[in-house]
């Protein structure tokens, strides 16, 4: 009788640790990375499987385009601002000219036709010199959206991870908005699984579960960063006090340590206390 008693009693506890015990796979949210206008893809700097760090080149976009087009616009400032200082250097000198003839053509030292010609010249001056202040302005303008859309077209990482997917290939035309290649940041590596109802209770925000898998030296940490606010069911049932058993809520978490984050579909245990 006693024996039969332990035995009960080992497989009570074994059915109730196995409800902590949850099967679920791991799971990864990509970054696609595309670049900001079309254009011939003229530079790809890395490869599939590899893994980069935060700075390094990714690829460039018709880069000896945008280059050029960058030296041209940044001539164009130069040689608009040198045009201004020459203009500005004649409105002085005019505006000078101008004050002093019309001291002169009180005491008629100067003919009124002498004044006329000289303010004629300053008020020329003076409206090319406004012509030219816009102009430069529209010419920075102009350098800086050329500047930012080369910067855009040669495209470093923003990331630190792992080069999943390589879609295009050096020389082909690509789209604005299309991506070039995947990233998996460590930090964008999860795991997904579901619970019943029963369960649900137990879970928090923040909690801290153990992640299992074959080949794991050990229970890897985890800490749940989601809590599914719907019921999903399969198959379609009613809500009823009998098909309660065949609702699940989706959970999910993140790994303690990203250096110890799994590889994406493995399948894992998550244990929970």
């Amino acid at each position: 009788m006693k024996k039969i008693f332990l035995l009960l009693l080992c497989l009570g506890a074994c059915t109730q640790n196995s409800e902590n015990i949850i099967n679920g796979y791991v799971e990864g949210e990509y970054v696609y990375i595309s670049p900001a206008t079309s254009g011939v893809l003229e530079e790809l700097n890395v490869e599939k499987g590899q893994n980069i760090n935060i700075g390094e080149k990714l690829f460039s976009v018709d880069g000896e385009i945008w280059q050029t087009n960058l030296h041209n616009a940044e001539n164009n400032v130069k040689a608009t601002k040198e045009q201004l200082a020459q203009s500005q250097a004649l409105l002085k000198n005019a505006e000078k000219e101008f004050n002093r003839a019309a001291k002169l053509v009180k005491t008629n030292a100067i003919s009124q036709a002498n004044y006329d010609t000289k303010q004629a010249n300053y008020e020329n001056l003076k409206a090319k010199v406004s012509e030219l202040e816009v102009l430069v302005a529209s010419a920075e303008e102009n350098f800086l959206q050329i500047k930012k859309k080369y910067h855009q077209n040669i495209v470093v990482s923003k990331h630190q991870g792992q080069i999943t997917d390589v879609y295009f290939r050096l020389g082909e035309f690509v789209t604005a908005g299309n991506p070039i290649l995947s990233i998996l940041p460590p930090e964008n590596i999860k795991v997904r699984f579901f619970v019943s109802e029963k369960i649900l209770p137990k879970i928090n925000y923040q909690q801290k579960v153990w992640i299992q898998c074959d080949g794991c030296n050990k229970d890897l940490e985890a800490k749940i960063t989601y809590v599914s606010p719907s019921a999903e069911y399969t198959p379609p049932v009613i809500y009823s006090t009998e098909s309660r058993n065949k609702l699940v809520f989706m959970i999910e978490a993140v790994f303690s340590n990203k250096n110890e984050s799994l590889h994406p579909g493995l399948p894992v245990n998550v244990r929970i206390k």
